[in-house]
């Protein structure tokens, strides 16, 4: 089961699908190549977003820019 430790020392599951606490972000300029796109795959989308997870504990972000086979940006809230 794919797991994440937060700065904050929490846990963060990724193993359900659908993940209570991951996130699918997708670039605008990768997203507005999907707008004249006749017939859409929704794998053609999800192979362009970017996999991120949110700590339930303390709100941080991490999020996967290269793929979980790269370390994470790590974004904590001001």
């Amino acid at each position: 089961m794919p797991r994440i430790k937060c700065v904050c020392e929490y846990v963060i599951q990724l193993g359900d699908i659908p993940s209570d606490n991951q996130l699918m972000i997708i670039e605008d300029k990768d997203f507005e190549k999907f707008f004249d796109v006749k017939e859409l795959e929704a794998e053609l989308i999800y192979s362009s977003m970017k996999i991120a997870a949110r700590c339930p504990n303390c709100g941080r972000l991490h999020i996967f820019w290269d793929g979980f086979d790269h370390p994470q940006m790590i974004y904590g809230l001001e």
